[in-house]
């Protein structure tokens, strides 16, 4: 029973240290949501920063999923309004003095696993790998390296102009890592990795 407690709470933490901050912009030349869609994951936090114009951010207990908190920004020209994640589903909400035309929505999934996006993929090999490990990528900007408890021991910025890189990881112990890929800031998936003994 101890070692399932404790398998809860690395995952558990593991969704924690992993969090990412997803970036909105409020208003600007366009009066809109920039991006307008995006996919998060529980523990994630959606950070709105105000580029111009007068708006708010508005959720509704229609457009949250069951058990999640609505949330409600000021009315304020300039700023940032911030929403952690707790709970997955779909989200919508809006500028309440611009409906219909300034709304936006967003996915969340379970896990810290987002689901990948179609022209966004990622495969990493040999699995497990004992020294190197080779990424194949498209559409993928850079890689974040975390151990089973969650600590981040490596980042990797990657050249747009390939599609393949090949990481040297031999100085790492042996175990399950999750490599989290990122696109414009925005986690595109996590994948599990094993380096063998």
């Amino acid at each position: 029973m101890k070692k399932i407690y404790s398998l809860i709470f690395a995952s558990a933490f593991l969704i924690t240290a992993n969090a990412a901050t997803i970036n909105v912009t409020v208003g600007g030349t366009t009066n809109l949501f920039t991006p307008s869609n995006f996919t998060a994951a529980i523990g994630d936090n959606v950070v709105w920063t105000w580029a111009g114009g007068t708006h708010n951010v508005t959720s509704n207990s229609g457009s949250v999923p069951a058990g999640a908190a609505v949330f409600v920004s000021p009315t304020q020209a300039t700023g940032t309004f911030t929403y952690n994640i707790t709970t997955a589903g779909n989200y919508g909400y809006a500028c309440s003095l611009h409906i219909p035309g300034m709304v936006a929505q967003f996915t969340v999934t379970a896990t810290s696993i987002a689901d990948p996006r179609v022209d966004l993929l990622t495969s990493a090999y040999p699995n497990p790998f004992k020294d190197k490990l080779t990424i194949k990528y498209n559409g993928i900007q850079s890689i974040d390296l975390f151990n089973i408890i969650g600590d981040k021991v490596r980042s990797y910025e990657l050249n747009a102009a390939e599609n393949k890189t090949e990481l040297d990881l031999s100085d790492l112990s042996a175990g399950v890592y999750f490599i989290r890929t990122y696109n414009e800031g925005i986690i595109v998936e996590t994948k599990k990795v094993v380096k063998a003994k």
